[in-house]
């Protein structure tokens, strides 16, 4: 008894805390068009999601940006200014006061 009782409580609090937490599903690659379509994006606050072209945040060019609103997006699309150069983009994830809380290396496919 003891033991379903502990099982209901660990799994009522780590629910909530895996809902707040800031990221990107587990997607790993994105098709090449004048846009990038993110799967599943969860932020806790709102803010924006923003495509990069390159690997990490000290070497990447801006390709787009799109807000997105607290709690869990689906089919989040980024309109691109311009393709990418490189066979990868990165997706960031700012919350609501411009800070990075999540990014996301995509390959884009042909």
């Amino acid at each position: 008894m003891k033991n379903l009782i502990l099982a209901a409580f660990v799994t009522a609090t780590a629910a909530p805390a895996l809902a707040a937490t800031d990221g990107f599903s587990n997607q790993r690659s994105v098709e090449s068009a004048g846009f990038v379509e993110l799967d599943l994006v969860r932020t806790e606050t709102g803010g924006r999601v923003e495509i990069l072209d390159g690997t990490s945040l000290t070497n990447a060019l801006p390709l787009g940006s799109e807000e997105v609103r607290a709690g869990l997006e689906s089919d989040v699309r980024v309109k691109l200014d311009h393709a990418p150069h490189r066979s990868n983009v990165l997706a960031v994830l700012y919350d609501a006061d411009g800070e990075v809380t999540a990014t996301r290396q995509l390959r884009v496919r042909d």
